[in-house]
Parts: structure tokens; C-alpha cells; sequence
């Protein structure tokens, strides 16, 4: 039988800066507490955290959120809730993740909007020779686009960012709408400083 949860908000931070990185988007950061769900049938499974409003006003408009919840990284849906603010879907890979059990109060770093990726020189080439790359590229979402620019970024050495070019020059070509092989979890915890 699954568990469902809500949080109560305990405290909350202001939108921290990564220090290393300036660019980067703003990392907020607030502590919860981990409570059952007083209606579990309505719920299927998921547990809720009711974002602070502070910071709910600064994720309008995102639908998935990326963060950490006692250091272990989630992607999770992000909803509008009654109260104004926004509500972020807890499942029990999450609660298992975090160490976390009914009453227990638990760090939450949550990765706020990014800018639209810029596209680089090396792929905005590559992709001036593939109209169905050029076409689909136009039509992915924010969130996809960065993972594709994650993937390509992430690489170690000018070749391995190459054959990452080529290959999602491919891929796109073929339709497909997310690399196949990009950590976002390592690109997060990186921003929220917590690798």
C-alpha cells in the first residue's frame, strides 16, 4: 500500500546564488517537515510539498522542477495549489532517497528558472546542414533544449564535445526529443552545491 505525504514549510531562505557560477540559475533553498496526507486515497501515491510562497512566486511558469531533498535529486512536477503559491509532487523513490519518514524535517534546494540556452557556435552550425534537426530544435521545449545542452557541455575534451554535436544533430534528425545519456542529476547537484 503506497504512503502519501505532505510537507509544512519550517523555514525558508531567499534565492541563493551559486557563488562559482554567477550565470547559473538561483538555487532556493527551504526546510520542511514530512507528515502523512490526511486524504491518502485522493493522492494515488504522491505526496505534496507546498513551496513557499516567496519562492513559488519565483518558479511561475515552470511546470517540472529540478532540486535536491536531503541532498538526494529529484525532477518533479511543480502545480499551481489553492493557497496561491505551488505544490511539488513527493513520491516514495523521493521519501526513500532522502532518509526521510513521517515527521522528520527535510532540506529542500530547488534549482529556480534558467535563461534559454544560447546556442554555440560549433552546434548552431551543425545544425544549419539538418533541416529536420533545425526544425525539431525549434520545437522542443525550454527544459529539452537544456538537456541537450547539458549533454553536449558536459563533455571532456574537444572531441567528445564533437561526436556529441554530430550525434545530436543525428538523433534530432531521427525525431528523438531527449539525449539519451545526459546525468541531469550530476549538472543539478552541481549547481545546488552539494556534489
Amino acid at each position: 500500500m503506497a504512503e502519501n505525504f505532505i510537507i509544512n514549510v519550517v523555514k525558508s531562505n531567499k534565492a541563493m546564488r551559486n557563488n562559482k557560477d554567477r550565470a547559473g540559475p538561483s538555487v532556493f533553498r527551504f526546510e520542511a517537515q514530512l507528515v502523512r496526507h490526511p486524504k491518502p486515497a485522493q493522492q494515488g501515491g504522491w505526496g505534496l510539498v507546498n513551496v513557499p510562497k516567496s519562492i513559488g512566486k519565483q518558479l511561475r511558469g515552470m511546470t517540472t522542477v529540478e532540486g535536491t531533498i536531503n541532498g538526494h535529486p529529484f525532477r518533479a512536477a511543480l502545480e499551481p495549489n489553492s493557497s496561491g503559491s505551488h505544490s511539488l509532487r513527493v513520491n516514495q523513490a523521493m521519501r526513500r532517497g532522502a532518509s526521510a519518514d513521517p515527521g522528520d524535517k527535510v532540506q529542500f534546494a530547488i534549482l529556480g528558472p534558467e535563461p534559454e540556452p544560447k546556442l554555440p557556435a560549433d552546434l548552431r552550425v551543425a545544425l544549419s546542414t539538418a533541416r529536420e534537426a533545425k526544425t525539431l530544435w525549434g520545437d522542443l521545449t525550454r527544459l529539452g533544449r537544456l538537456d541537450w545542452m547539458r549533454w553536449i557541455n558536459s563533455a571532456k575534451t574537444p572531441e567528445t564535445r564533437a561526436r556529441r554535436v554530430r550525434r545530436t544533430v543525428e538523433q534530432l534528425s531521427s525525431g528523438k526529443r531527449r539525449p539519451c545519456c545526459v546525468n541531469f542529476y550530476e549538472f543539478m547537484l552541481h549547481r545546488v552545491g552539494e556534489q
